[in-house]
């Protein structure tokens, strides 16, 4: 596991330690949604810190969105670097701690979004074979 200074990330039982950064979209203190990673109790506001030039994206911004989307469509070497450089930044020992701690909150203070618009669905359940087998479990 790679160790955090975010202490609660460290937690035995935490289920967002810095090796799993799932990505999200809630609402900030100034009223509008950005997108964020969740770290141990915390969100990292990524809007805030590309705005704030601590990360770069290449085809950036692409986190000045109210969702993921933008971000998404850009493919996996920039998801990537994105993950590479929010490890780095939130790794036990990081130089830039004091760029990021002013843009953390805590996950159960904050509104959470999808972090997408959902454009397609398919239902498997429609095919024959499918609906046989769920039918005999």
């Amino acid at each position: 596991m790679i160790v955090s200074w975010v202490d609660s990330a460290n937690a035995a039982n935490c289920p967002f330690p810095l090796n799993n950064l799932p990505c999200g979209v809630f609402t900030s203190s100034d009223g509008a949604r950005h997108c964020g990673m969740a770290i141990g109790d915390r969100i990292i506001d990524l809007t805030a810190l590309e705005g704030a030039a601590v990360i770069a994206l290449d085809g950036g911004p692409l986190l000045d969105q109210p969702d993921w989307s933008r971000l998404m469509a850009a493919g996996p070497a920039v998801w990537a670097s994105l993950r590479e450089q929010i490890t780095a930044l939130l790794q036990h020992g990081s130089q830039r701690r004091k760029l990021v701690e002013p843009h953390l909150t805590v996950i159960s203070g904050a509104k959470l979004h999808l972090p997408f618009k959902v454009a397609e669905y398919t239902d498997f359940y429609a095919g024959r074979h499918h609906a046989f087998n769920v039918g005999t479990m």
